[in-house]
């Protein structure tokens, strides 16, 4: 038995090029990038980044890897001090 998918048009959503209005645009520039930096990979246990999310949630929803990086600087603020 063959099946078949069915598409389902969207109302009032789509893209008609004749509509565009060039006056409305705007130029976008990309900001420069600070740094490239270096990527690294540490194997953390489950539990861990289970608790790492938590926090960085709590502390305003930013991403746990952010919430890693601030703690790295500023250890190695204190450590080098």
């Amino acid at each position: 038995m063959k099946t078949t998918k069915r598409r389902r048009k969207r109302a009032g959503v789509g893209y008609n090029p004749a509509e565009w209005d060039e006056s409305k645009s705007t130029t976008v520039e990309p900001e420069p990038r600070l740094s490239s930096g270096i990527s690294t990979s540490i194997r953390l246990p489950r539990r861990m980044v289970t608790q790492l999310r938590r926090i960085a949630r709590k502390k305003g929803g930013i991403g746990y890897q952010t919430l890693l990086k601030i703690w790295i600087a500023e250890r190695l603020e204190k450590e080098t001090a």
